[in-house]
């Protein structure tokens, strides 16, 4: 933020801020500097993103498309500080081996991380998931194709999935998600898709 900000601007902006995570319904965490959004720089950008927290009670709604099936999900999966087992169980479905046509239960918080990686692109556009579980037959038959799929994946524990945002340039996507410092982000440009998951902090890929 620049010293030459109007303050009436700069009240207008975090209103509109507030006011898009109401939309979303969802809030941001009291501790979050809001004001955050509105600096320019990179470190300024990566520090806002860090800082979207889903508040503890608020409502938590997603938008998610399975690029293979057509599934098309949008649910309140959370809300009075409790996750919605009807509305986690039509995401989980989104979410299956197509190969296999196995669902299995997913991490709460991959999908935290979805709507979180919405809020840090500022947009409404749906995540369109490309894989979200693997059984192990199903993973080993991919890996057995690209050298790129990992032997122990966290698809196979319902804690990753491979994502894109149509719109979005991949490159915008994945810097998005590695702001957020909440899992690991890999980046597949050739293929157009970005893989997110709840292990620990880490990236790669060009």
């Amino acid at each position: 933020m620049t010293s030459s900000a109007k303050p009436n601007s700069i009240v207008s902006d975090r209103r509109s801020f507030l006011a898009r995570m109401g939309s979303l319904g969802l809030g941001v965490a009291a501790s979050a500097p809001v004001a955050g959004v509105l600096m320019s720089s990179a470190s300024g950008q990566a520090h806002a993103a860090q800082s979207i927290q889903l508040d503890a009670k608020a409502p938590r709604r997603i938008h998610l498309v399975n690029a293979h099936t057509g599934d098309d999900v949008e649910v309140v999966y959370f809300t009075r500080g409790m996750y919605i087992d009807e509305n986690m169980a039509k995401l989980n479905y989104l979410m299956r081996d197509r190969r296999a046509n196995v669902a299995a239960k997913m991490d709460t918080a991959l999908y935290d991380q979805l709507l979180r990686i919405q809020i840090a692109l500022n947009t409404d556009t749906p995540v369109h998931v490309l894989s979200g579980y693997r059984t192990p037959e199903t993973n080993a038959k991919l890996r057995r194709r690209s050298s790129g799929v990992a032997k122990y994946s966290l698809h196979m524990e319902g804690r990753a999935a491979d994502i894109y945002v149509p719109g979005i340039p991949v490159k915008k996507l994945r810097s998005a998600a590695v702001s957020l410092a909440s899992g690991g982000v890999g980046l597949y440009s050739k293929s157009n898709f970005v893989h997110v998951d709840t292990g620990r902090v880490r990236h790669w890929g060009s």
